[in-house]
């Protein structure tokens, strides 16, 4: 049941028969003690590519056990609770000081991913840079995405090479307003967009789309950020 990505820890879904359960080691005695076991098995049919299932609906949601493990919010998991339209100058957006950290997602498990989607915060003109990468372990970081150079607003969606993700960082480079990246939405697969989401874009810019083939974590930071209109607050 075991990852075979390297150094991960996190379990995958794997067809099993059998499962074997091996003590190593009591501080009280030479005896292993089980109290308690689970495991679940679903007759839904999925898709398996080195070992991992390849999702296609969103697995970066808090029903799927994902979180943000990095990022100043004043909900912890605002990134991850699928609302796109309630969010304005002081709420509904996760972000971090440019220069200084970045906002990191992990999933419950490694999958194959493919794509991204994400919404910058775009209450107004601004437009934002910023870059993408993946992981497995948090210590090998590959890039899926680097839009460092282009001036980018509201919906994104990263398509790269499918490939073994539990971790994604994203990473501000740029604010056209002040010195802050402010992201609302984020989702991995992407998923298909709405016709509300598509006139939303109409009126304030069209969607990015990058294929790219490119190449740390604490819990939720709690440190002093900076809103939209620039103004100082702490989280």
């Amino acid at each position: 049941l075991m990852c075979g990505c390297a150094d991960c820890q996190h379990f995958c879904i794997v067809s099993s028969r059998y499962i074997r359960i091996v003590g190593t080691h009591n501080t009280v005695n030479k005896v292993f003690h089980l109290v308690a076991f689970e495991c679940t098995f679903t007759h839904k049919n999925f898709t398996l590519e080195q070992g991992l299932m390849v999702p296609t609906e969103n697995v970066a949601t808090i029903a799927e056990c994902a979180s943000v493990i990095e990022g100043v919010s004043r909900s912890r998991n605002a990134l991850l609770n699928g609302d796109t339209k309630n969010y304005d100058w002081d709420s509904g957006y996760t972000c971090h000081q440019l220069g200084s950290g970045a906002i990191v997602v992990q999933l419950a498990q490694p999958y194959m991913i493919s794509s991204i989607r994400l919404l910058l915060w775009d209450c107004d003109d601004r437009s934002y840079s910023y870059y993408i990468e993946v992981s497995t372990n948090q210590q090998q970081w590959t890039m899926v995405a680097d839009r460092t150079k282009v001036p980018c607003r509201s919906w994104q969606t990263i398509t790269f090479d499918r490939q073994p993700t539990c971790f994604i960082r994203i990473v501000g480079t740029h604010n056209t307003a002040n010195e802050v990246f402010h992201c609302v939405h984020f989702e991995c697969p992407a998923q298909t967009i709405s016709h509300k989401e598509e006139s939303v874009e109409e009126s304030s810019s069209s969607e990015q789309t990058v294929s790219l083939t490119l190449r740390a974590s604490s819990a939720n930071s709690l440190h002093t950020g900076t809103d939209p209109s620039g103004r100082s607050q702490g989280h």
